[in-house]
């Protein structure tokens, strides 16, 4: 998904097309060409990059399994995500280190300038180095054979630049996609349905919601000296939605049109505002990252086989990881320490708990996680502390205060309908995940979405979705 979440669909109907059209042993190299086309006609100067950082990959994978003993198979390992590692930070992170390097120098009393280098951010290479790693990693612990040969070339090669995956996730692991690549992908009436309603919903989630929001918190947070505490407070919360949205809703999409092409893959949110705890919003939020983080860093860290002190340090190591892996600045720094310290203190929550305290709890998770989204937010951490303050310093509930934090949304006397119809969609939504989440159990192959909540979508996104707006928020970490 480039900048049009549309075009990608239409991309999409055309390589269907051709997909299962084909014989089902030509289709492997189908979805590769497919990926290939579509990461060169979004980034044609960086696909080589891409591509040659798997190809190195798939070449040291072979070395790692073929090395007769643990000293050369670690060597192997490292010489190959040490490479994939190395262009990660000079491509994303090298001008963030020359930065901070260079103002604590200045507030040492030292001068002298540092390089800073005008690269362009390769398309989605946070989440194919890290599907990279993991590929060698799992040949290292022996949890996967490395592919071999020309066929297993091309299947490496389509698992690291899938064209659906490439912008913002998830995460696939490389066992899952191989099994399914080699088993032979075939229509699966069942799954194909599936697909279609993922997309229903991740278009709702988008267009509907998320673009519906955007241009309030993007106004909000650009000057909130100059609009009520309670606007602010409002774009904080509503920012919690929309990134959730935005993000989910890419999943759901990304995820459907693996789907289409008859490949099953792990579902990346599952209702996390809903999460009595932080513990438990992290197992619900971006699961293919936490995931990661948790088997190839925390894991291997000691995880909880060490001391108290130690599992603290493994913990903090994992959420800044987290905090800087979304992006070169401190204000993600300092998000991934706000829920590393929130999680060290952290208590698993009792099953039995009544009513009024798992609502309690909830709403505690996510007013705490919504203030965690403001520095994730802001452009630099001091701006974050302007808005908090402004917030909180700021906030009255007058007419008038009232009438100016609605009016962002349009500028004029339609303001009030846009806010009543977002927060009418915003309850849908709730709606929905609330059913998910306490409902009955989906037996195996019912349907993702009911035919009433498939119809209400498609509905609302053809007569309600802002389709000017379709960039993802997450394609730019």
């Amino acid at each position: 998904m480039t900048s049009n979440v549309m075009l990608s669909l239409a991309y999409l109907a055309g390589v269907l097309a051709v997909f299962y059209l084909a014989p089902q042993a030509a289709r492997q190299w189908i979805l590769l060409a497919a990926s290939l086309l579509f990461y060169l006609s979004a980034d044609p100067r960086m696909l080589l990059l891409a591509a040659g950082s798997a190809l190195w990959s798939f070449a040291a994978g072979i070395g790692t399994e073929k090395a007769e003993n643990p000293g050369k198979r670690k060597a192997w390992l490292l010489a190959a995500v040490v490479p994939e590692l190395l262009v990660l930070f000079l491509f994303k992170y090298f001008n963030f280190f020359t930065e901070s390097v260079g103002g604590l120098l200045s507030c040492a009393g030292l001068s002298g300038s540092l390089p800073v280098l005008k690269l362009m951010l390769p398309l989605g290479i946070s989440y194919y180095t890290f599907k990279l790693v993991s590929y060698n990693a799992d040949i290292y612990l022996g949890k996967l054979e490395a592919e071999k040969g020309i066929s297993g070339c091309g299947a490496y090669l389509t698992y690291a630049l899938f064209f659906p995956q490439i912008v913002s996730g998830p995460i696939e692991r490389p066992k899952n996609f191989f099994a399914q690549i080699h088993q032979g992908l075939s229509y699966d009436a069942g799954l194909f349905a599936e697909g279609l309603q993922r997309i229903v919903l991740g278009l709702f989630k988008k267009m509907v919601i998320a673009n519906r929001l955007s241009a309030y918190v993007d106004t909000v947070f650009g000057a909130p000296q100059d609009y009520p505490g309670l606007a602010c407070v409002m774009a904080a919360f509503f920012y919690s939605f929309q990134i959730y949205c935005d993000f989910s809703g890419y999943s759901d999409i990304a995820i459907g049109m693996g789907n289409l092409l008859g490949l099953k893959c792990g579902k990346n949110f599952d209702c996390p505002y809903f999460s009595r705890g932080i513990k438990e919003f992290w197992s619900r939020w971006h699961i293919s990252l936490s995931s990661w983080l948790r088997d190839y860093i925390y894991i291997p860290l000691g995880g909880n086989r060490v001391s108290a002190f130690r599992r603290g340090v493994n913990v903090m190591a994992v959420f800044l990881v987290s905090g800087l892996w979304h992006g070169a600045s401190w204000t993600f720094v300092i998000w991934g320490g706000l829920h590393g310290i929130w999680n060290l203190f952290a208590r698993k929550k009792e099953a039995g708990a009544s009513l009024p305290r798992r609502i309690w709890q909830t709403l505690v998770t996510f007013f705490g996680v919504t203030l965690g989204w403001v520095f994730f937010r802001a452009e630099s951490f001091l701006t974050a502390l302007s808005f908090l303050k402004r917030a909180v310093l700021g906030f009255s509930l007058s007419y008038t205060d009232i009438q100016n934090s609605i009016l962002p949304f349009t500028g004029d006397n339609t303001c009030a309908a846009y806010f009543l119809t977002a927060c009418g969609f915003l309850f849908l939504l709730f709606l929905y995940e609330r059913g998910r989440v306490y409902g009955r159990t989906r037996e195996k192959g019912e349907a993702y979405l009911s035919e009433f909540w498939l119809a209400l979508m498609a509905l609302s996104t053809a007569l309600f979705g802002v389709f000017g707006v379709s960039g993802f928020l997450y394609a730019n970490f």
